[in-house]
């Protein structure tokens, strides 16, 4: 796979994750309307790049607030990373789930898709 190849992958991947990550926006949304205490576990979609994916990965709002903080961090099932990991890393890997950060141009699409930017598409 060439560059030019490699670098679309790259984006068209964390567009699909920031589908993921939008639903999850309203998850969090939702668990906070009906009162979940910080530290109880919410059900929130894996944001691996398979868009048929529908794992679960147990998180406290908190901590999946954690995620969200960074533009580019995502939340995903464990051995849910893209195998090639060319446009991404593992940040965190502990109880099951894994937290991912896109870099390059992914990272950089993917911060523009970042719901809380304001600007995303």
């Amino acid at each position: 796979m060439n560059v030019d190849e490699e670098e679309a992958r790259g984006l068209k991947l964390a567009a699909n994750e920031s589908l993921f990550r939008i639903a999850n926006e309203r998850m969090q949304r939702a668990a906070a309307s009906h009162h979940f205490a910080p530290d109880q576990g919410v059900p929130f979609l894996c944001e691996c790049a398979d868009a048929g994916c529908r794992e679960i990965v147990m998180l406290s709002p908190q901590d999946y607030e954690r995620v969200r903080a960074q533009p580019c961090w995502f939340l995903l099932v464990a051995g849910h990373e893209d195998a090639e990991a060319v446009h991404e890393r593992i940040v965190e890997a502990e109880h099951g789930y894994e937290i991912v950060e896109k870099i390059g141009p992914a990272g950089a699409e993917a911060a523009r898709l970042d719901p809380r930017a304001g600007h995303a598409v």
